[in-house]
């Protein structure tokens, strides 16, 4: 903080603690991951509710002290030259609803350092939204939001991870995509495998794509997309 006070009598704060940002480590893997994921996002969403415009309003559970993927999300969609697929469906954002990422996470400290990380970014910092709640609580309404993330950590096993997923999207509403990190091949060994093909799962969620990356991005993708009531009457199961 200090380094940025000093270099910002010469250049805007905002920029240099950006740039200090992007000096950690493993920004750069933050940073294609979350590139990777938006792009299969965006095609998950087109079969669904928000096909027209894209989605706008993310919350990420379990988003810890260093919301990077939060941050890089906001920069990425943002920029509407990063791709033909964002020009299409963000060109006109500042004139529709505003893209935001809803922070959650149940560490109050861990939320405080991420809220005074962002109040030194500024601009960059503009639509991260806070809240401090456990993903697998029943307090928090998710029914608003787009897109849900579900971080990599929450949950220790499949059985755990399960619970938590079916609490999440019995607070989705019908539409929504649930994105879950998981891993895959000798990854596994940093992140737990997720199934989401299990029967409890496909109650309520409908798998839409599970990729997985090579070279230096370590997790992969599952997307699925919350059904409805009427479509899980047709599938036979209950929502």
């Amino acid at each position: 903080m200090k380094d940025c006070q000093k270099e910002g009598f010469e250049h805007d704060i905002d920029e240099v603690a950006y740039k200090k940002l992007k000096e950690f480590p493993y920004f750069k893997n933050y940073l294609e991951l979350t590139i990777f994921e938006l792009n299969n996002i965006m095609t998950a969403s087109q079969a669904g509710e928000t096909a027209c415009t894209g989605p706008r309003k993310f919350a990420f559970l379990g988003s810890g002290p260093m919301p990077l993927t939060s941050l890089c999300i906001l920069s990425w969609l943002r920029d509407c030259s990063s791709n033909i697929l964002t020009q299409t469906l963000y060109a006109n954002h500042n004139t529709a609803r505003p893209l935001e990422v809803y922070n959650i996470d149940r560490d109050a400290n861990a939320i405080a350092l991420s809220q005074k990380l962002c109040g030194v970014l500024g601009k960059k910092g503009e639509g991260m939204r806070f809240v401090c709640d456990d993903a697998g609580s029943d307090g928090y309404d998710l029914k608003t939001f787009d897109v849900i993330y579900m971080a990599a950590l929450v949950g220790r096993s499949q059985a755990e991870k399960e619970e938590v997923m079916l609490n999440i999207a019995s607070r989705m509403r019908a539409g929504a995509l649930l994105v879950v990190r998981t891993a895959w091949n000798l990854k596994t060994c940093l992140y737990g495998e997720v199934d989401i093909t299990s029967s409890r799962l496909t109650k309520v969620l409908e798998p839409c794509l599970e990729a997985h990356p090579y070279g230096q991005i370590v997790n992969s993708v599952i997307i699925a997309r919350k059904k409805s009531a009427s479509k899980a009457n047709e599938d036979g199961t209950p929502n």
